[in-house]
């Protein structure tokens, strides 16, 4: 009787264990959004085929092109913020 009772409640605490996986699994995306609140977001991805793709990322104000692909990521263009000055002149 008692191999039993154990046998059924580690049955449950996998299937809790799988729910909560599937669950931020599915639901990633928004609570990184929501809750990484750092200084780095991606402001758009495109993607160039063969597993490549170009994403543009703010950092701290500064825009960084990215190429992505299967050997690693690469900066492809660095867009530093417009001061004040600079936009005047």
């Amino acid at each position: 009787m008692s191999n039993i009772v154990s046998l059924i409640l580690a049955l449950i605490l996998l299937g809790g264990l799988a729910a909560a996986a599937v669950f931020l699994r599915s639901y990633r995306d928004r609570l990184t959004r929501q809750f990484g609140q750092g200084p780095l977001h991606i402001k758009g991805s495109l993607h160039l085929g063969d597993g490549s793709r170009l994403v543009l990322v703010d950092i701290e104000g500064t825009m960084v092109a990215c190429g992505v692909g299967r050997n690693g990521v690469g900066a492809i263009e660095v867009i530093h913020p417009q001061t004040n000055e600079m936009a005047e002149k």
